[in-house]
């Protein structure tokens, strides 16, 4: 989606059939019905109408308002669903805010229309700071998005230094885990009793989101609402971890015992006693902070390769490979997020501005213990 003079434009591509000017089309994820007011062959900054678009063409629509990234548009006495496009997570953070304190509102508008654009985009607001951030898939990617609120809305706004998304995970866990919640403030008072294991989850991806929740409880010691709530206050308890408040991810807890109290035991009680439980059992583990990776193609002339080489080592980047071609090589590194920031800079000055990259995530890796 993109808003342009001509109206919102919705940018679709034709896997079947054909789409004509005034048609309706149902969209299958909300099964709202959109009409087609009018279908666009867009280059550049040039519109040309047309009538009509066959299978394999890709235009731009006026008329459609609700229909989101991803939605499948399809003939309403035919509906189909598509499998929608993966997102990948957002890996980097900019603290955003608008240089005039009048022009707040109008920012708020503009990041909301820069996610409805683009999914891989997220703006959220920091609990402690209350800072505006805005994620995304890179340094690169950031750029373009504030450029374009710039640009398009003529909002100036101040951008701070990008953040990497730290993950934390456990390394060894610690079994038995015993935590007891008991408050009482008058009246109806709050208990729970739970025992509990936690271990390492091995993933293919260490940083990707996990976490495995499962009961060993016999007996009816705690109810299956109680267990429900006990996975939920867990859930809660991940969300800030022990080593510097990053979200703990690959962890397998499993409750293995409990007791609950005739009058005091509830929901709440359990979910909190979950969640303070937790915490207290990752300080008591052995932990480890992850830090994201990209992958960096380097396309460089052979004279700079060197000093290319050179800069992706102190750049705590592991070589996989290279390819010669003619009068170029391709270098390709796992470098961390961290270290990527500000390269392209430094390779122009490197390679006298011949020298291009690509980047891509990785996944995630140990992070020094610094």
């Amino acid at each position: 989606m993109h808003a342009t003079a001509t109206g919102r434009l919705t940018f679709v591509r034709l896997y079947s059939g054909a789409l004509g000017k005034g048609d309706t089309v149902l969209d299958a994820g909300t099964r709202r019905r959109e009409r087609v007011a009018r279908i666009l062959r867009v280059q550049a900054d040039r519109h040309e109408e047309v009538d009509r678009a066959v299978a394999g063409d890709i235009v731009a629509l006026v008329g459609p308002k609700s229909a989101r990234v991803g939605a499948t548009l399809c003939a309403p006495e035919a509906p189909v669903l598509l499998e929608p496009p993966v997102v990948a997570d957002p890996v980097v953070s900019v603290a955003v805010e608008p240089r005039a304190n009048a022009d707040s509102e109008r920012l708020g508008a503009a990041l909301a229309r820069l996610v409805d654009e683009d999914s891989s985009l997220v703006v959220r607001t920091d609990s402690e700071t209350g800072q505006t951030l805005l994620s995304g898939l890179g340094e690169l990617h950031l750029e373009v998005a504030v450029e374009k609120i710039r640009r398009e809305r003529g909002i100036e706004v101040t951008v701070g230094r990008p953040q990497v998304a730290y993950r934390e995970t456990v390394l060894r866990g610690v079994s038995g885990f015993t935590y007891r919640h008991a408050k009482q403030d008058g009246g109806s008072g709050q208990w729970a009793h739970i025992v509990f294991d936690v271990e390492p989850l091995v993933a293919a991806d260490p940083g990707a989101p996990g976490m495995e929740f499962g009961s060993k409880v016999v007996g009816g010691r705690v109810p299956a609402e109680f267990v429900r709530a006990v996975e939920a206050g867990c859930r809660d308890a991940l969300a800030t971890g022990p080593l510097g408040g990053h979200p703990v991810t690959g962890v397998r807890i499993t409750l293995t015992d409990g007791m609950t109290h005739s009058n005091d035991s509830s929901e709440l009680a359990f979910r909190t006693a979950a969640r303070l439980g937790l915490r207290d059992a990752l300080r008591a583990s052995v932990m480890q902070v992850l830090e994201p990776v990209t992958e960096i193609t380097v396309t460089v002339s052979d004279e700079f390769v060197g000093a290319v080489l050179g800069d992706l080592a102190a750049r705590r980047g592991r070589i996989s490979g290279s390819v010669a071609r003619t009068g170029f090589v391709l270098v390709t590194a796992a470098v961390p997020l961290a270290e990527v920031f500000g390269y392209a800079t430094r390779l122009r000055s490197r390679t006298q501005g011949r020298g291009t990259f690509t980047t891509r995530p990785l996944g995630y890796a140990p992070a020094p213990s610094r």
